[in-house]
């Protein structure tokens, strides 16, 4: 269905690129083109917008223009738009010429690729930034259900069990409770989990996931998949490389912050 949709779109495009060639030829040519002609020149075209545009929303996706890595990610961008502009017409000039070829007639590609960089690369690296834009906007957009999903799924837990306040721990042969607002960043470590408390580091008989379940979601957070965190010790969250970032706690404490679980860090608490 996704396939059909896409093919569609383009094809829609064409189309409607189609019948306005068509008539400016009516109106301004010498010697104007048929329909199939008109047709053969911008379905082409747009089709091959298509399959760059699997290109872009890789490149959109790899390397986000957003608020943090606008400096650096947007002059990437702005030479993918010049080359995929101009591969895009060099492309489009050559089915063209293959297309003229299979009919019997002339096509001068040298000339017409100098044509047509003229009339459309400007366009080109427009539709470039288009695509990027609709792609950023549809991420936005499934991120922002996806968060109101989890925070809909973490309002049913928050309804379903209690929350631990306290920890039981062993330490020298005897067990004793640590309070869950002291524990600054916890580990997993196989079938245990490490609690590190200022300097002073707990080891619990648990898993980390089991322990997540028991713990308050707006105070202890998952940062990757062997960590978790408490929100009221941290001190900032500096950007990394890939989209990764590091959690700095009030402590000093450099902890990474893998970008999967980015949005688990950094979206809104449950009010």
């Amino acid at each position: 269905m996704r396939r059909l949709t896409w093919f569609g779109f383009w094809t829609l495009l064409g189309l409607v690129s189609g019948v306005q060639l068509f008539f400016a030829d009516q109106r301004l040519a010498l010697h104007p083109n048929a329909w199939w002609q008109a047709l053969a020149t911008t379905l082409p075209a747009w089709y091959l917008w298509g399959l760059l545009s699997l290109v872009v929303a890789w490149l959109g996706r790899r390397f986000r223009v957003d608020r943090v890595n606008f400096g650096r990610h947007f002059f990437i961008h702005l030479g993918a738009s010049l080359d995929l502009a101009l591969l895009q017409l060099v492309a489009a000039v050559g089915v063209q010429d293959l297309v003229h070829a299979a009919a019997g007639q002339p096509y001068v590609f040298a000339q017409k690729l100098v044509d047509n960089f003229t009339l459309f690369y400007h366009w080109n690296v427009l539709i470039y930034w288009t695509i990027l834009a609709v792609v950023h906007a549809r991420d936005y957009h499934r991120d922002l259900e996806e968060r109101r999903a989890a925070l809909a799924e973490l309002e049913r837990r928050l309804a379903a069990r209690p929350v631990t306040e306290r920890l039981l721990v062993e330490a020298d042969g005897r067990s004793f409770f640590v309070r869950a607002s002291e524990v600054e960043w916890m580990e997993a470590a196989k079938n245990y989990v490490r609690l590190h408390v200022g300097d002073t580091t707990h080891v619990l008989r648990s898993t980390l996931g089991a322990l997540e379940e028991r713990l308050d979601p707006e105070r202890f957070r998952r940062i990757s998949r062997s960590t978790l965190v408490n929100l009221d010790r941290v001190r900032e969250v500096q950007p990394w490389f890939h989209g990764d970032a590091v959690v700095i706690l009030e402590s000093g404490t450099r902890l990474p912050l893998s970008r999967r679980y980015r949005a688990n860090l950094l979206g809104a608490p449950v009010s």
